[in-house]
């Protein structure tokens, strides 16, 4: 197929990200204006086939009898407004918070072929963590950092340098509970000695997606509720536009060129450098997403 002059002639869908992202992603699909109707969220094909054969291509041109989940109404409303819409449960989901917080964030890399003993081909090595610290509301930022630097399995040094950072109580917030969770699961299967603390931070973890899934939407969301479209929607001044490393697969990627020892020292301290600041990023991002929605709450 790589080797013919043409791409195959078959419309982009949901066959482009399920079950596998597909690599050519962005040579067919072409960004979309946040109110097209493809940004519904879970619209199926066949409603989308209706609107189009409709010559309905905008969310705002949607007839108010259309059939619409909840959801996808909200998202509906949102766009016909063009406000963004804070449930009035929101306040009572962040009360339920306890201080001190913990900011964490993962990055991994899962390579075809595993890299260290008991390990699966496309398991996660788990090579960085970020946390920010906020002991109390208002309080000062203590901020956090574990990078791996050389070939040794960090799967020890990850963990142990963690539970450090951790304390013993308070709630870890994290954006996609299910990421880090499983990640911590993985590692104790490796890992079995720290089983239990494994599980004792786990039992901490709060799911700040879940929440802004559930209790916010923003126009600019575009159906999405990644950080990358959400932390810019609500938190306009912080973006990850410029940075060298602005996503996960691209710090995989540059892990795995430092301990490749593929490059020389002074490109391995450039590539560590942008690692650190994109993993600061996100939890700091998510510090200042917290911020925004408390701050709805009393507005």
């Amino acid at each position: 197929m790589l080797a013919q002059g043409a791409p195959p002639d078959i419309p982009p869908g949901r066959q482009c990200t399920d079950p596998y992202a597909c690599e050519f992603y962005k040579v067919c699909n072409q960004p979309l204006p946040p109110d097209h109707i493809a940004n519904l969220p879970r619209i199926s094909e066949a409603k989308l086939a209706t609107l189009k054969d409709s010559g309905i291509e905008l969310i705002g041109d949607i007839p108010t009898d259309f059939q619409l989940t909840d959801r996808q109404r909200r998202v509906f409303d949102c766009v016909k407004t063009g406000r963004a819409w804070f449930a009035k449960e929101l306040n009572s989901a962040l009360a339920k918070l306890e201080y001190p917080l913990y900011f964490m964030d993962f990055e991994t890399l899962s390579p075809a072929l595993p890299r260290f003993a008991g390990m699966r081909p496309y398991d996660h090595i788990t090579f960085q963590w970020s946390v920010h610290l906020q002991r109390k509301p208002g309080v000062d930022l203590e901020y956090f950092e574990f990078l791996a630097e050389n070939g040794d399995d960090p799967r020890p040094a990850f963990f142990e340098s963690l539970t450090e950072a951790l304390g013993k109580r308070g709630h870890i917030v994290v954006y996609n509970k299910s990421f880090e969770s499983q990640r911590l699961t993985d590692l104790a299967g490796g890992l079995p000695k720290y089983q239990e603390a494994m599980s004792a931070i786990q039992s901490r973890l709060w799911d700040l997606l879940e929440v802004i899934r559930n209790h916010v939407y923003h126009p600019l969301f575009a159906g999405s509720y990644s950080l990358k479209k959400v932390l810019p929607a609500l938190v306009p001044e912080m973006s990850y536009e410029g940075m060298e490393v602005s996503e996960g697969s691209e710090a995989g990627l540059a892990w795995d060129t430092i301990v490749r020892d593929e490059v020389d020292e002074g490109e391995k301290k450039r590539l560590r450098e942008a690692l650190l600041a994109y993993c600061k990023q996100d939890t700091l991002a998510m510090v200042r997403l917290l911020e925004r929605l408390q701050s709805s709450c009393r507005s």
